[in-house]
C-alpha cells in the first residue's frame, strides 16, 4: 500500500495565500484614517493660502488694467476721468468708471449708455446692472450684490430703500483727504487726490510724483458695511449700509478719512486710535436722512480689502502695490494728496 504524500510547510502557506487575503485590523484602519486627517489638516491651510494668493494677484491685475485704461484715456482726452457730480440730489451724474468703459474693452456698454440722463434712469439701467469683472475683487464676497439709488430715500424714507438696482465695484477713485481728518490730526494735510470730482485733472497736477500718489484703491464689499475681520455688520441694508457701491455712481469715489480702530467712528478722533485701512469699508448711513447732515449726497467709502493684512492700491504711474493695514494714517494720507509736497519713504508702507 502506497503511503500518503506529506505536505511541506511552504506548500501549506501557499495554499493559505491562495485561499484568502488577510484584511486590515480595526486598529490599522483607525491609524490610516488618523494619518489622512493629519495630512488634510496640514494641506488645507496651504491650499487656502494658495487660492488667496491667486485672488490677490487677480485683484492686482484688475487694478493694473484700470491704470492702463486711465492712461489711455489721458492720452486720448488730455485729461483724467473725473466723476461729474453736482451736489443737489436728482441731478445728472456720470461716474469716472463709466467714462473708462471704452478703454476697458467695454465699448458695447459705453455705446448704450446715455450721459445726458442720470445713472439711475431706466435708459441706463441695462448698462448699470452689468457686472464688470475687472471692477470687482475676486476675494470680496457676494459678487452679485447690488446697490441702489439713495435719492428715493429723500421722499420715501428708509422703507423705500431697495438694494436691487445696479452692479458694484470693489475699487474707488481717490478724490482727496477729508478736511475732518486734518482737523482731528494736525500732522495730516487735507488736499485733493488724483481724481477730484467735477474737474478735468491732468497728470501734471500731481506734483508730489506719479509714483508717490494713489489714484485708485480697494474699497470692497460695498454697499454692505464691513468691519475688521472682515465682519459683515448686517445683510439687511435698511439697517446698515454705505452710500456707495455701484460702479456707475460718482458717490462710489473715495474721500479718505480713516476711522477709529474698531471701525465705528469716521474719521478717528486721535492718532492713538486711528486706522488708515481695513477697520471699516465706510461710514454707515442707514437710518440717517438723505441728503446726509454731514455728507450731503456724497459717498461714505473708506479703504478696505478682503486680503489678509492689507489692500492693493493703484498709483498714478500705473504701478500696483500692496499696503499693509498697519500703515500709519499720516503716511497713507500723504500718499492720497497730490500736491502737498510731503516726502514719503516707500519703506514706510
Amino acid at each position: 500500500m502506497q503511503r500518503a504524500q506529506q505536505s511541506s510547510p511552504l506548500q501549506t502557506r501557499a495554499a493559505v495565500r491562495r485561499g484568502g487575503r488577510r484584511g486590515f485590523t480595526l486598529i490599522e484602519l483607525l491609524v490610516v484614517i488618523a494619518i489622512i486627517a493629519v495630512l488634510v489638516s496640514l494641506l488645507l491651510p496651504a491650499v487656502q493660502q494658495a487660492r488667496e494668493a491667486a485672488r490677490r494677484s487677480a485683484c492686482s491685475n484688475n487694478l493694473k488694467q484700470i491704470g492702463l485704461a486711465i492712461h489711455n484715456f489721458s492720452d486720448s482726452k488730455k485729461y483724467l476721468p473725473s466723476s461729474l457730480r453736482p451736489a443737489p440730489a436728482s441731478t445728472v451724474r456720470v461716474g469716472g468708471f463709466v467714462q473708462l468703459l471704452p478703454f476697458m474693452d467695454e465699448k458695447v456698454l459705453w455705446d448704450k449708455y446715455d450721459t445726458s440722463v442720470n445713472w439711475s434712469d431706466p435708459r441706463n439701467l441695462p448698462v448699470a446692472v452689468a457686472r464688470i469683472r475687472s471692477y470687482q475683487c475676486p476675494s470680496a464676497p457676494n459678487a452679485d450684490r447690488l446697490d441702489a439709488n439713495p435719492d428715493v430715500v429723500a421722499t420715501g424714507g428708509d422703507a423705500a430703500w431697495k438694494p436691487d438696482l445696479v452692479a458694484v465695484a470693489d475699487y474707488a477713485a481717490s478724490i482727496g483727504v477729508d478736511p475732518r481728518l486734518a482737523a482731528a490730526i494736525p500732522t495730516i494735510k487735507a488736499g485733493q487726490g488724483v481724481l477730484p470730482k467735477n474737474t478735468k485733472p491732468t497728470f501734471s497736477d500731481v506734483t508730489d510724483g506719479l509714483s508717490n500718489t494713489i489714484m485708485v484703491l480697494e474699497s470692497a464689499g460695498r454697499p454692505f458695511v464691513y468691519r475688521r475681520g472682515p465682519v459683515l455688520v448686517s445683510s439687511d441694508q435698511t439697517q446698515h449700509r454705505l452710500n456707495a457701491g455701484g460702479w456707475v455712481r460718482p458717490a462710489s469715489d473715495l474721500l479718505f478719512a480713516g476711522s477709529n480702530k474698531a471701525g465705528t467712528v469716521v474719521p478717528p478722533t486721535s492718532v492713538g486710535d486711528a486706522a488708515a485701512l481695513n477697520a471699516t469699508n465706510g461710514d454707515d448711513v442707514a437710518g440717517q436722512p438723505y441728503p446726509h447732515p454731514v455728507y450731503g449726497t456724497e459717498g461714505t467709502s473708506q479703504p478696505f480689502g478682503f486680503h489678509s493684512s492689507g489692500i492693493n492700491v493703484l498709483f498714478a504711474d500705473g504701478s500696483v502695490k500692496f499696503i499693509d493695514e498697519a500703515v500709519d494714517i499720516t503716511i497713507f494720507a500723504s500718499l492720497i494728496t497730490r500736491d502737498q509736497a510731503e516726502i514719503v519713504d516707500d519703506s514706510t508702507y
